[in-house]
């Protein structure tokens, strides 16, 4: 985490205990800085229709990845199911439980130890993104397949953007004039996730696409 400032997680503290019109702000080297309305992070879980069918998909023991300011859990253990957030912001973590999740890890998904095997890891907000590299995608799907249950599956959603092709951004987020370093997030196209998906022994389905290149996948994990 860049500076180990955890910029995201002031944002998210900020914005649930002000409940005001903060901005976060995201830089993106070659492009234009964007803003976005901190509300966005803590709206019905259910809002997209990536996110419904993705949450619909979810089964057993459940690990949200990415879990940011905890909607997709809450939305999972309102629900009755058996759901663990997983997020690298201590802040974002802190926001989570004052929320009500039952379950939070403060951990990178590379260094956290489980005491069980999951059966679904989720991923929304296109959060395999802070994998940030095809090298570390790989990573990511031979820790999934390590502690995956032998019906696990990954359900995630990333972006084909207009080229159909995996891109890498350079980008950093700033907020009250605070800005992190700059981080590689991955862009992955469905076709790469699926090749990359069958060396590291899932198979895997394209469940929806929408006209700007954003999709939900699945990924079950072969014997």
């Amino acid at each position: 985490m860049g500076k180990n400032l955890d910029i995201f997680g002031k944002a998210l503290r900020d914005h649930y205990l002000n409940q005001g019109n903060e901005m976060l702000q995201i830089n993106i080297e070659g492009q234009e800085s964007y803003r976005l309305p901190l509300s966005i992070f803590f709206r019905p879980a259910d809002y997209y229709a990536i996110d419904r069918l993705a949450l619909s998909l979810c089964s057993g023991r459940i690990l949200d990845i990415g879990a940011g300011a905890g909607e997709h859990s809450l939305f999972l253990q309102k629900h009755r199911r058996d759901v663990t957030a997983l997020d690298i912001s201590p802040l974002a973590c802190e926001v989570m439980r004052w929320r009500g999740v039952n379950r939070v890890i403060n951990a990178d998904i590379f260094s956290a130890r489980f005491d069980a095997e999951f059966d679904t890891w989720l991923l929304l907000g296109r959060s395999i993104g802070a994998v940030g590299s095809l090298p570390m995608l790989a990573c990511f799907l031979s820790l999934a397949h390590q502690y995956l249950s032998a019906n696990g599956r990954l359900i995630l959603n990333s972006t084909n953007g207009t080229t159909n092709l995996t891109t890498i951004r350079k980008l950093s987020f700033e907020y009250k004039g605070e800005c992190d370093e700059t981080v590689s997030w991955l862009d992955i196209d469905q076709e790469t996730l699926r090749h990359q998906g069958e060396i590291y022994g899932f198979s895997t389905e394209i469940l929806h696409k929408e006209d700007d290149g954003n999709y939900v996948a699945i990924l079950k994990k072969q014997p």
